[in-house]
């Protein structure tokens, strides 16, 4: 029976306007206590019986903000099965050759690179960070280190038009992912976005 994982790293160097999901940008002094916990919780669920999983899922939170090299330990320490998928979510203003290279050399089969759009107006309305050259490199990095990875695309931000829209999907497309993942803006409670309604879809 497919059988996955979801590790959750919650640490942020800029939280999203949109994003309701737990994340901290002030705990960065955290994280190697927290990487240490998740291995021991791990262990102790494997000595509990924890099956070979079929997927696991590295989400957050950012992931790349982490050291790339003591994640891949953690994931080491998670039965798989034979051919599992292994999956982290990366931001582009993080993921470089070398990362992607640490995380193909740690057992990491897939990535997921959060794009949400390749306009940079749009990018600033739903208070991102990267560019659409960061986004290249990140692909760039991926596809060099032999990676296959989603794209994550996020629609319906404030006076975003369909032009717009078309420009990030083909944008997407000629990024060569393996898979799109295309996704409506919500406005979720407790976030800026929410605080601030002339800025709602």
């Amino acid at each position: 029976m497919p059988f996955g994982v979801y590790l959750h790293v919650p640490f942020c160097r800029h939280r999203c306007d949109y994003c309701a999901f737990a994340t901290w940008t002030d705990k960065d002094d955290l994280q190697v206590r927290y990487l240490d916990a998740c291995e021991r919780q791990i262990r102790e669920a494997v000595e509990d019986g924890l099956p070979p999983v079929t997927s696991v899922f590295v989400g957050g939170g950012t992931p790349t903000l982490v050291d790339p090299e003591r994640l891949v330990d953690v994931l080491a320490a998670i039965p798989q099965a034979e051919e599992a998928e292994v999956t982290v979510e990366c931001n582009p203003d993080d993921l470089d050759a070398a990362m992607a290279s640490t995380f193909a050399d740690g057992g990491v089969n897939r990535l997921s690179i959060g794009v949400q759009s390749l306009v940079p107006s749009v990018l600033r309305t739903l208070g991102l960070t990267h560019d659409p050259s960061n986004v290249k490199r990140a692909a760039e990095a991926a596809h060099g280190a032999g990676l296959p990875f989603n794209v994550d695309l996020l629609y319906g931000a404030k006076g975003e038009t369909l032009a717009q829209w078309r420009t990030t999907l083909e944008g997407a497309v000629a990024l060569e992912p393996s898979h799109v993942s295309a996704y409506a803006l919500t406005v979720e409670a407790g976030t800026p976005l929410a605080a601030d309604p002339s800025r709602h879809p």
